[in-house]
């Protein structure tokens, strides 16, 4: 059984590159914005990973990271984020929070495929 994704970022293009890319060996459902995201998992789904995007309008992927780290029925999802931000305490912040991983954009969609499935582990 394949393992689901959910991707959130708000760039359109990411979000269809990342689907096509992923769909293969994935069920990958993409939401332009994590209040979406946060819709979807409310009516009590659960992806095994999420990917998303720091810098979004309304609630930002370091918000959306903190709520969902902080809620008893979603802390366990693995979360990596997908950012163009490099500076150094962004990535720390946010692997502080709880995210598994922080990947910067432009990014070797491979290896984003072989992180995705270390920790789906």
């Amino acid at each position: 059984m394949k393992a689901t994704l959910a991707i959130i970022d708000d760039n359109v293009m990411m979000r269809a590159f990342l689907q096509e890319y992923l769909c293969k060996d994935f069920n990958v459902l993409a939401f332009p914005d994590a209040g979406e995201a946060w819709e979807w998992l409310d009516q009590g789904n659960f992806p095994d990973l999420i990917t998303v995007d720091i810098k979004m309008p309304g609630l930002s992927g370091v918000d959306f990271l903190t709520q969902l780290k902080s809620s008893a029925l979603f802390s366990e999802i693995p979360v990596l984020i997908l950012s163009g931000v490099k500076k150094s305490p962004q990535r720390v912040q946010c692997l502080e929070l709880g995210a598994a991983d922080y990947i910067v954009k432009p990014f070797n969609p491979r290896e984003l495929e072989l992180r995705i499935r270390k920790h789906l582990r």
